[in-house]
């Protein structure tokens, strides 16, 4: 399992960090309001870190040394950007970042960060794809918007059913990136079959992504 430090203990830390706990990672949360970090530290079957997330020694006690995943959740972008920066100089693999203000997203992105998520784009995507219709499910938005991965279920009447992949005209703009079947996750491959009521999780470009969803759907 991975070692993972969650800085910014609010309500998407602490959630995120109960479930990657539950899941059995090591998690560390970096909380820098001290009556904060009590709560969490009662709440939570985590270590809890009184400190700064942005600072080189709160960072140091948290065990950055063999982190795998530096997650920063707070709603200070200068703060989130820091702590993401200093992980990297100090070995982190990964690191991942809220974004606040959604102007700051290429900024994070020129910077190192990995992943930059922009709350408010990621809940217009959902009520994006909600609006336009029932099995179709934005997650993310990546490259500061060029790019989505959206969760489609196959429809019955698509013509995709029971086509290899390879032999899916799937635009140069996207990709499939996973199948969930049933409780089944499958590594998509040229010769993986789509069955109906397939959840395909596709990523790419917005105009590339639409077509291919489409088509999945069966419209």
């Amino acid at each position: 399992m991975s070692y993972i430090v969650i800085v910014g203990g609010g309500q998407t830390g602490s959630k995120l960090a109960k479930r990657l706990g539950d899941r059995g990672h090591n998690v560390v949360v970096i909380e820098k309001d001290e009556k904060r970090a009590h709560e969490l530290a009662a709440e939570l079957d985590v270590l809890v870190i009184h400190g700064n997330g942005a600072d080189v020694d709160a960072l140091k006690d948290s065990g950055i040394d063999k982190t795998d995943v530096l997650i920063a959740l707070t709603q200070a972008d200068e703060v989130n950007l820091m702590a993401c920066e200093l992980g990297k100089k100090m070995g982190v693999r990964r690191v991942i970042a809220r974004v606040n203000d959604e102007k700051h997203v290429k900024m994070f992105e020129e910077l190192g960060v990995d992943i930059a998520v922009s709350l408010v784009s990621a809940a217009v995507m959902l009520f994006e794809k909600a609006v336009t219709g029932s099995g179709v499910y934005g997650l993310l938005g990546i490259g500061g918007g060029k790019g989505e991965v959206v969760e489609v279920t196959v429809g019955t009447s698509s013509k995709a059913v029971g086509k290899f992949i390879k032999d899916i005209n799937v635009s140069k703009g996207c990709t499939f990136a996973m199948i969930t079947r049933g409780d089944e996750l499958i590594p998509p491959r040229g010769d993986t079959q789509i069955q109906a009521g397939d959840l395909v999780t596709v990523v790419g470009k917005p105009d590339a992504i639409l077509k291919i969803t489409r088509h999945l759907r069966g419209e």
